[in-house]
């Protein structure tokens, strides 16, 4: 597949951003395709030698479009400043090579590369591409929707939390005022699944960097879906060292139930 060269800023309209996204999403799903060892990298502490691997080719894609990544294996490359509103006229993307490493390691197929390309207004353009069969890919432009494999997703009518089915990453809480939940190792797709309806909510139960949840932030907003740190802090950053608990649901009700308990729990 032919680099990517095509530079890339804020003035950039959000077809070309998403066509460099997708290309992106493109060599990952290629390169993850071809990957047989999964040993630990023995860099970073449940780091993948295929995180790696993935993350140069998409980095290596992404090198001349002359705007600033921060990717969850590398930290910063290019300009790269501590907010969003401090970007003027330039773009950021926002990269998680493979979400959901340990998942692809054991032969469980959910895992994901996502891709968020933010402005100074926050997330803009955002891809989330499942990268074994059967490649399912969500998209969102601010303003303008979600898609699922091309479908757009509409706004569902929350329900009840007694009946809800919610994702969650960790250990869930003693305290459980669901249905049902689930914990299936990615946090992207898991948030996506609240985006089209599959899940009625997600909990954080550990923390997460930004890379693992901005591509679905957009996605779960132009969906319908509310998501909110669980402490109030600002879901969209630029700093390789601090972490979220991102929380998402379908309405203000079960989002603030899905807070409190966050805060209580733990």
């Amino acid at each position: 597949m032919a680099e990517l060269t095509s530079v890339l800023t804020s003035s950039s309209s959000d077809e070309e951003i998403l066509f460099a996204l997708r290309q992106g999403a493109g060599i990952a799903q290629a390169m993850a395709s071809t990957i047989t060892d999964w040993s630990f990298s023995g860099a970073v502490s449940g780091q993948y030698r295929a995180d790696l691997s993935v993350n140069d080719a998409v980095l290596g894609a992404f090198s001349g479009f002359g705007c600033g990544v921060l990717s969850e294996e590398s930290g910063v490359t290019g300009v790269v400043p501590a907010t969003p509103s401090d970007l003027g006229e330039g773009l950021v993307i926002v990269v998680d090579p493979i979400d959901g490493s340990t998942n692809a390691s054991r032969g469980i197929p959910w895992f994901a590369t996502a891709l968020c390309a933010v402005d100074q207004y926050g997330p803009r353009v955002a891809v989330v591409a499942q990268l074994c069969a059967p490649y399912v890919e969500y998209v969102a432009i601010r303003g303008k929707g979600a898609w699922r494999n091309g479908v757009a997703l509409t706004a569902r009518t929350e329900r009840p939390m007694a009946e809800s089915v919610i994702g969650v990453s960790g250990p869930p809480p003693d305290v459980r005022p669901w249905w049902q939940f689930r914990a299936l190792g990615s946090a992207a797709l898991d948030l996506c699944l609240v985006a089209e309806g599959a899940l009625d909510g997600y909990l954080d139960c550990d923390t997460h960097g930004v890379w693992d949840y901005l591509a679905s932030l957009l996605i779960c907003q132009e969906a319908g879906v509310q998501m909110a740190d669980a402490f109030g802090r600002e879901l969209c950053h630029f700093s390789h060292t601090e972490r979220r608990t991102p929380v998402a649901a379908r309405g203000g009700a079960n989002l603030q139930a899905l807070c409190d308990l966050r805060k209580s729990s733990f």
